[in-house]
Formats: structure tokens, C-alpha cells, sequence
């Protein structure tokens, strides 16, 4: 019986149907609850549990000898189930990572009884734990559940339509459009809009700021990255696969000494720049989440040509014996490129969200051919120039 109610101390779902409360390993626990609950022992957790509404719960016994679960503000704690928007988005999630050739289990529970895990994933030599949060959840839940799912070597993936929802920043999330029930289940387009970045490599000279290294009015002669949110995911299913093949990963983004980011990158962009160890203690969520700083620092790639390195060929001997040279023939000078122009007048190539251009990073409504956002004369150029 799915009741709802979590034990907030131990992290564990009751069954209130069963004598033990599904918690055999902590004997004589009903006594302990039974008209002895405060708040923050017992947290309701069920999908449909209203924003406005109080998270904590009492038990009681009725008369016919059931138990039940309210809330301690006086209302009675429902357990009408899933709503049909998460109830679909948990069967696209799970489709989605079948047509991508992985393993799906919806509602998959371990032996411990710790959690729940909507649409659990086995990936390429990974575990992605789904969490469709369509409802209210406290920051603190968040990270509670993610813990527990990371301990099972689970790497918790939450999924939100909020712009305010707490699962933002707090674990690897992603933010979807809201839409109808039956429209998750569809063939519509269903955009990823946050949770999502990638890496931009930029020349110090051409950065407009002071240098990130030297923090000095003055710029240096290298090469600096950082983390945008300019890079968007036009198919939520195309998450759920990457995730799968660990094509995108998870990253925790240290941002001072008391807060941080998660967030969603290519592994290629991961693999440009220096990471913490996971195995250190305090590593985020068990260690499954890779740690890079808020700056990240790129790994080295500048040209070493004309330094000294210690190995030196052989002198080659002279090649100018004075002979005179005859019958030379210049090579002729490349003819000119042909200008590029490009015909954007579609409107697939228009969108009402202004996006910073992938090249010059100014805003811009227009989409290449690939729906990336770009300026048609930045695209003509990178053509031209080859």
C-alpha cells in the first residue's frame, strides 16, 4: 500500500498497511509514532500535496483498527495518487530510454525501502534515477533523496516545469515546458530550457572584462572558459539517452564556500578542462557528481613553439651551394572566395527568444539550419572563411 508518508529521521516511505511499517529493521516503531509525531518527524510526500499546504504529519488509529496518515494542521493527508501529467512524463521517460536501446524501471524500490525511483534507467556502466517533481518539494527533500539515491549508486536526474521549483540547483536537474497530460505523451516537441549548459572557450583579448587569472586591468595572451545556459536541448528524450550513454554528465559547480550548482554538460566540453577528484571526502551526492569550479580552468593547450624543451635535431648542412637557379615558376595567387549569403527567410530559421549567437555572443532571434541561435551574417562569415 502506497501511503506517503516519510520518516524523516531515517529516510524511509512507511506502509502503514503493515504491521512493522514496512521498517523491520526498527522495531516497536508504531509505538514510538503513535500520538507522539511533531513537526519535521513525518513528511507528507505524495505528488499531488498542495504548495500552500503544511508537509507534516501525524499517525492515528481508527476505530476498525486502520491507520492513517494526517496532516497536523487538521487535514486529512489524501493518498489519491499520481497526477496524469506525471503519470505520462514517467512513461515518456521510459520510452524514451527504450528507443535508445537502455533498460526503464518504473517505480523501482530496493529491499531497504529507503526510496522510491520513478523511472530508473541502466545506462552505458550508469544509473540514472528520473524524478518528474511536478509538485511542491522543500530544497532540503531534494538533497535528502538525492543523497539516498547516490548511496545506491544512483545518480539522481529531477526533472521540474517550475521556474521556481526548489529541485533547481539543489541536484542535476532539467526544467521542460508545461504542458497538458496527453501532450507529454505525444509526439510534440518538448524543449529542455534549463539545467543544461556548455563550455565557451574564448581568447583573453577578445573578452571584453579583466583578465579571470589575473584579475588585473589587463588582459593576458590566453585562452579562458565558462559555463553558458545559451545552449538549450530542442527533445527532452534526447536528454534522457545522453544521460543514458554519458554523453551529457552531471557537474556540481562550486560557486563560493556555502553554495553551489548542478548542472548538465557534453562530456566532450568536460573533458577540456581540470576536475576535482569525486573520491575526496565531502564529495557532492556520494561522489557520483564531478566537482569543477566556477571559473573552470582549462586544460593546457597554448602552442610551446620556440621554447626551450631540451631535445634538439641534428644541424643540417648547408643547402645554398651558390648555383644559379633557372626556369622558376610562380605559383599563381588563389583566386578570391565568393561572398556567402544564405536564405533564412523560413520561419524555422526565426524564434520569439532572443538567445545569445553562438559566435559573437550578442542576443539574437534568428536559428541556423540546426536551430542553434546565430546571426545570418555571423553564419555567412564562418562559411566564408572556411
Amino acid at each position: 500500500m502506497r501511503t506517503n508518508v516519510l520518516y524523516v529521521e531515517y529516510g524511509v516511505e512507511l506502509d502503514l498497511s503493515r504491521e512493522d511499517l514496512g521498517c523491520p529493521d526498527l522495531p516497536g516503531l508504531w509505538k514510538r509514532l503513535h500520538h507522539n509525531c511533531k513537526p519535521g518527524m513525518l513528511e507528507c510526500v505524495d505528488p499531488q500535496h498542495p504548495a500552500d499546504a503544511p508537509p507534516w504529519l501525524y499517525v492515528r488509529e481508527n476505530e476498525d483498527g486502520t491507520r492513517e496518515a494526517r496532516h497536523i494542521n487538521g487535514g486529512e493527508h489524501t493518498t489519491t495518487g499520481e497526477s496524469d501529467e506525471h503519470k505520462a512524463l514517467k512513461e515518456r521517460i521510459a520510452r524514451a530510454a527504450e528507443s535508445g536501446g537502455f533498460e526503464a524501471v518504473v517505480e523501482q524500490t530496493p529491499r531497504h525501502r529507503r526510496r522510491r525511483t520513478d523511472v530508473l534507467v541502466r545506462g552505458d556502466g550508469v544509473q540514472i534515477g528520473f524524478e518528474p517533481q511536478l509538485s511542491s518539494i522543500t530544497a532540503q527533500t531534494v538533497r535528502r533523496r538525492s543523497k539516498v539515491a547516490t548511496d545506491d549508486g544512483i545518480t539522481p536526474a529531477w526533472m521540474t516545469n517550475s521556474h521556481t521549483s526548489k529541485v533547481i540547483d539543489q541536484a542535476p536537474w532539467a526544467r521542460i515546458d508545461r504542458m497538458e497530460w496527453h501532450q507529454y505523451l505525444s509526439d510534440t516537441e518538448l524543449p529542455v530550457r534549463g539545467g543544461v549548459r556548455g563550455l565557451m572557450i574564448e581568447e583573453c583579448s577578445r573578452m571584453g572584462t579583466v583578465c579571470p587569472d589575473k584579475k588585473a586591468g589587463r588582459r593576458c595572451s590566453g585562452w579562458h572558459g565558462s559555463w553558458t545556459d545559451a545552449r538549450a536541448l530542442e527533445r527532452f528524450d534526447d536528454l534522457v539517452i545522453r544521460a543514458a550513454a554519458r554523453d551529457l554528465v552531471p557537474i556540481n559547480v562550486v560557486q563560493s564556500a556555502s553554495r553551489s550548482v548542478w548542472f548538465w554538460v557534453p562530456a566532450s566540453d568536460l573533458e577540456k578542462v581540470d576536475t576535482t577528484e569525486t573520491t575526496v571526502p565531502g564529495a557532492p551526492l556520494g561522489g557520483l557528481i564531478i566537482r569543477v569550479g566556477k571559473s573552470p580552468r582549462l586544460r593546457d593547450q597554448s602552442c610551446r613553439y620556440g621554447q626551450e624543451s631540451g631535445h634538439w635535431s641534428s644541424p643540417a648542412g648547408p643547402r645554398d651551394r651558390g648555383e644559379p637557379v633557372n626556369g622558376v615558376a610562380l605559383a599563381s595567387p588563389p583566386a578570391p572566395r565568393a561572398a556567402v549569403f544564405l536564405d533564412w527567410t523560413g520561419a524555422v530559421h526565426w524564434s520569439s527568444q532572443a538567445l545569445p549567437c553562438r559566435l559573437c555572443r550578442k542576443a539574437t532571434q534568428t536559428r541556423d539550419d540546426e536551430r542553434r541561435p546565430c546571426h545570418k551574417t555571423c553564419a555567412e562569415e564562418e562559411l566564408w572563411r572556411g
